[in-house]
């Protein structure tokens, strides 16, 4: 896997194609909300002998699992049509489902290869335990596009909660809803309905090959998300949904395709608010049709034909992108301008890149030498950056974070802000105990976010704590478009200040504070490079 410094030395056409070597997949472990909860396992945990639930979705009756706690869980539910044979790299259509489905399973995870769980695997050791806590991800398939849900029990007859979709990471070539650390339970039991799902990746989700002229070309995975928007609109209120209040929120590459989702039209409408963390949201974030198809040419020959392209496995296309785009970031093929806009939360992790730097320090200082001669105000940017910190470790990081991470969510929420739309800003800066050296590292917060968590991540009551305030938050925001509410200090919305530098936003650390984020200070030198 190319260092970090493979992907920062260069101009930000380059640095999108090799993005995915640093962000192989946002989908960390963490810490429990209350006793610690086991290794991460495909297996949902029912709870004994309770009477299994039951719901009419249309002419379809969804029988699904009952969970600790008061919660149901419908899982494995195919939202579209198989995306197979001829439906091969086509737009997504809703799956309209008749009879008894059986939701007590996970459905199959989309063809990707095992990064994700290579992924956990090497944060188990860094923290000090085994890489076998961790175990082979699912079973792959091309039939993949199913959805879950997790939704209280209890609620009062005609009561309609607000929905929360998860959108997973993982580069756009790898992940899957059923993580460990996105099991929707005890985010539900805060009073909403939560749903995860699959889309397509790699190159069968974002591929634009000219032989197959398709609208969805480029966005095939975004063709699936809005497919899953349509069936939550429509099915949600037979778990107890409201339609009307569905916020999207989602890491990494699924912060990414969040906000390509506001740049389609089509997807208007589908979501009244979001929620990204730590999308990936710099200069190669979005891709032109001549850039789509270079992507998918450097996969597959150009001269192949609609009838050869067929004849490929989903096995051989994986194979094929992992050797010829080894770690590339895909991104998804949308207009540069957005379509509409919601209210908006937003934020990224103090640390997004540490976790990938090299360990030589020379290298570390060679490469940070290297960076900031491509910078256009390369000494003013030296100057700040040593008045920033004088470890060069953490300079290195705001070198590779501030470009695609910080300053790019400020900016997103500045236009928010301009529009007269609500926005609220984080930066999560909890360390984990321990001596792991990865700082608050990229996709750290997630499990704090769905009070889920591995026995072998370290944790203490402040973790707990933190989780807690974390969720109120999100809830919160789901419920009515703003973070706020009883129990939790006040979030200041972001303010369209023409100094980022001064407005306040809320950090997520051993405490929950309101303060400026001074790193913001570099954005107007990192927000383009020299070009080669």
């Amino acid at each position: 896997m190319p260092g970090i410094w493979g992907i920062t030395g260069m101009n930000a056409r380059n640095r999108h194609a090799l993005w995915g070597a640093v962000l192989l997949q946002g989908l960390l472990a963490g810490v429990a909300q209350g006793a610690p909860s086991p290794a991460p396992s495909s297996a949902p945990v029912a709870a004994g002998a309770e009477a299994a639930p039951q719901v009419a979705v249309g002419k379809a009756q969804v029988k699904g699992l009952a969970l600790a706690g008061g919660i149901s869980a419908y899982l494995g539910i195919p939202y579209a049509d198989p995306p197979t044979g001829a439906r091969r790299w086509h737009v997504s259509t809703q799956a309209h489902l008749v009879g008894v489905i059986d939701a007590t399973h996970y459905g199959a995870a989309c063809p990707q290869t095992d990064a994700t769980a290579a992924w956990y695997r090497r944060l188990a050791v860094a923290m000090g335990s085994d890489g076998d806590v961790v175990p082979p991800g699912p079973a792959t398939s091309e039939n993949c596009l199913f959805l879950n849900v997790w939704t209280p029990a209890g609620r009062a007859r005609g009561h309609r909660l607000p929905v929360m979709v998860w959108i997973h990471g993982g580069s756009n070539t790898s992940g899957y809803s059923q993580e460990a650390d996105y099991r929707g339970a005890r985010l539900a039991a805060r009073g909403v309905v939560v749903v995860s799902l699959n889309y397509r990746l790699g190159a069968l989700g974002f591929f634009a090959h000219p032989a197959l002229p398709d609208v969805s070309a480029g966005r095939q995975g975004l063709s699936d998300q809005i497919t899953a928007l349509r069936w939550v609109r429509d099915s949600i209120a037979a778990f107890g949904g409201d339609p009307a209040r569905v916020t999207l929120f989602g890491e990494s590459a699924g912060g990414t395709d969040i906000a390509a989702l506001m740049h389609m039209p089509v997807a208007k409408g589908l979501f009244a608010r979001a929620i990204i963390e730590s999308g990936y949201l710099g200069a190669g974030a979005f891709v032109t049709p001549a850039a789509a198809e270079k992507a998918t040419t450097a996969v597959v020959a150009r001269d192949e034909t609609a009838t050869t392209l067929a004849q490929h496995s989903a096995a051989d296309l994986v194979r094929l992108q992992a050797e010829r785009r080894k770690g590339a970031f895909l991104s998804p093929l949308v207009s540069p301008k957005p379509a509409f806009r919601v209210p908006l939360l937003i934020g990224s992790n103090a640390d997004e890149y540490r976790l990938y730097l090299p360990a030589d320090p020379a290298t570390r200082g060679a490469n940070e030498a290297e960076t900031l001669a491509r910078l256009p105000h390369a000494g003013d940017a030296a100057h700040l950056l040593q008045r920033l910190t004088d470890d060069p470790a953490t300079r290195a990081d705001l070198l590779a974070s501030a470009p695609e991470f910080h300053c790019p969510a400020v900016a997103m929420a500045g236009a928010n802000a301009a529009a007269g739309l609500g926005a609220w800003v984080y930066r999560f800066d909890r360390v984990r105990p321990g001596h792991h050296g990865f700082g608050a590292y990229h996709g750290a917060e997630i499990p704090y976010v769905f009070g889920t968590g591995a026995s072998w991540l370290p944790a203490g009551p402040i973790d707990r704590t933190l989780s807690d305030m974390i969720m109120r938050y999100w809830v919160n925001f789901a419920r009515k478009g703003d973070p706020n509410g009883p129990g939790v200090p006040l979030w200041p919305g972001w303010g369209n200040a023409a100094d980022g530098t001064a407005a306040p936003m809320m950090h997520f650390g051993a405490r929950v504070r309101v303060a400026p984020a001074a790193d913001l200070a570099l954005c107007p030198f990192v927000s383009e490079t020299k070009s080669e």
